[in-house]
């Protein structure tokens, strides 16, 4: 496999370097994000489990929060194409000197 092939992502377009740089910026941010929520949940269950005294939360709280964590899913899934579209037009130009 050639470096051109293996550097085609899943819609067949070659990715820039700024493309890729957001791209790993939005993995992070979403996996930091998701595991933030997933954290702070399954320590709530688990003191819930424990028999602790804790503060019952709303449905709307829980299913909110449940949409927070499914955000940041969707920015890992996603974060390709968005990448694409956040730093498009972003390449360096041809000339190597800067201007366009």
């Amino acid at each position: 496999m050639s470096v051109s092939q293996m550097e085609k992502d899943s819609l067949g377009e070659s990715m820039t370097s700024y493309q890729r740089v957001a791209a790993l910026v939005l993995r992070l941010v979403g996996v930091i994000w998701t595991a933030f929520f997933a954290f702070i949940w399954s320590a709530y269950l688990l003191e819930m489990a424990l028999g602790v005294q804790v503060q019952r939360y709303p449905w709307h709280t829980v299913i909110g929060n449940a949409a927070y964590a499914a955000f940041g899913l969707s920015l890992v899934v996603f974060s390709r194409p968005l990448a694409h579209l956040i730093a498009r037009g972003l390449e360096a130009s041809p000339s190597g000197d800067g201007s366009r």
